[in-house]
């Protein structure tokens, strides 16, 4: 080979090492994912575990209710049999056919059963899907609080350290005494940990986040959202609530375990004193090798069969009637405690709600106070006219306001999202409302 050949043939090796290096770059890096709140619902209706087995078991569901009929879809066998007879030196040989029907009077019972499973694992389906959106809505709503309160720390850390490098400053220069810049330092230094703390807290929450939403863990994503909205909501009643067609989740539920337990009553009942009917029919030859001619079977029954044990109150089928009749009167009793439930549940959380909406008004004007003090106190002490005890004491007012607003308008959005999921109304519907 020429040395045109090897240079080619090294230019060549470094341009492919070149573009693997490249492309092994991009694949490990993730793009950073800008997520919404509705993103973030979007992402968990599509990968979450949770309704992904859930759906599997209303899928169970769906099959059996369109195969519920089955019970009288005959049956049918073939059989076929040789025997040799060594001693007589003769062999035999048939060959026959069976179709069984058995028609049970709680076939509509069967049915209405499967139906109405489907019907509740459906709302099941639904409600499992709603809970997921629900913790991901309060989850993305914590995150928004710790990311607002990561803010706050962090800015009341930098005004420590400023704090602490003035005072520094001011100690050499005889300003002030060793004491006030020394006390300075370990403020600024008792805050480190503080932040560091929540900044863990942070992280593990958001991973937990990522897990909920099926996203990978090395997956960079940002939250685009503000608590800020929340503080503008107003008091609520129960007469100004959106009107739905549905029950409450609860209530309809309860609805389906009644009639569901009404179905079963009368399942046990035809099984335990309604008649059932029985056909078979069979036809088959057989031939033996001493004869010439084919044997043939062609027979027909068909029978019924009356359960008698059904009126004895201490046979197993009585005890299931009596039973059943039971969980019937239980189902009913909790129906009405669902209604009372949910009622009482509404009323808790709207009066949590025009509470905390009054809170957030009182926050407000106590964190705007607090930082009016604290510049007033911050311009007394660079004058000497206080102490550096009344100045951190006024930062950390600043602080305390800041975050006890934004954990307010946190407990009012997660208050608000729990009467939504009482009440069955789609996610956001009072929050719009403001």
């Amino acid at each position: 080979m020429n040395l045109k050949g090897i240079f080619a043939l090294f230019v060549s090796f470094f341009l492919l090492n070149g573009l693997f290096a490249q492309t092994e770059d991009l694949n490990n890096h993730s793009e950073k994912k800008v997520l919404t709140i509705e993103d973030a619902v979007q992402l968990a209706k599509e990968n979450n575990i949770s309704i992904k087995t859930a759906e599997n078991t209303l899928n169970n569901l769906d099959l059996k209710n369109k195969y519920s009929w089955n019970s009288v879809s005959p049956t049918a066998n073939l059989n076929g049999n040789f025997s040799d007879n060594l001693e007589s030196d003769s062999a035999s040989f048939s060959l026959s056919g069976s179709i069984n029907l058995n028609l049970k009077t709680n076939l509509y019972s069967e049915i209405k059963g499967a139906k109405l499973n489907y019907e509740k694992g459906l709302l099941t389906y639904k409600e499992a899907v709603r809970q997921i959106e629900l913790s991901v809505r309060k989850s993305f709503y914590n995150l928004i609080y710790q990311q607002e309160n990561l803010v706050l720390q962090n800015r009341s850390l930098e005004t420590s350290k400023t704090q602490y490098l003035n005072n520094e400053e001011k100690f050499k220069n005889g300003k002030i005494s060793e004491l006030d810049a020394f006390t300075s330092r370990v403020n600024y230094e008792a805050k480190k940990p503080v932040v560091e703390s929540a900044e863990i807290n942070f992280q593990n929450d958001l991973a937990a986040f990522k897990q909920i939403l099926g996203i990978p863990q090395k997956t960079e994503i940002e939250l685009k959202g503000s608590l800020d909205e929340i503080l503008n909501l107003k008091e609520i009643s129960f007469d100004l609530l959106p009107k739905v067609e549905e029950p409450a989740p609860n209530v309809k539920s309860a609805e389906y375990d009644v009639e569901i337990a009404k179905n079963s009553l009368l399942d046990s009942r035809f099984s335990a004193y309604a008649p059932s009917i029985s056909g078979t029919y069979s036809y088959g030859k057989s031939k033996n090798s001493n004869q010439d001619d084919w044997t043939t079977t062609n027979n027909l029954s068909v029978g019924v069969s009356v359960p008698l044990d059904g009126i004895l109150p201490w046979s197993t089928r009585a005890v299931t009637v009596k039973t059943n009749a039971n969980a019937l009167d239980t189902a009913e009793k909790k129906l009405e405690d669902a209604k009372t439930t949910v009622a009482v549940q509404t009323e808790s959380y709207i009066r949590k709600i025009n509470q905390a909406v009054k809170q957030i008004d009182s926050l407000k004007a106590t964190e705007e106070l607090a930082n009016q003090t604290y510049q007033m106190t911050l311009t007394a002490y660079n004058y000497g006219k206080t102490d550096f005890l009344s100045l951190q004491n006024a930062n950390d007012s600043v602080l305390s306001a800041g975050v006890n607003l934004k954990s307010q308008a946190y407990t009012l959005i997660s208050t608000i999202l729990d009467l939504e999921s009482v009440l069955g109304l789609e996610f956001g519907t009072l929050e719009n409302q403001k």
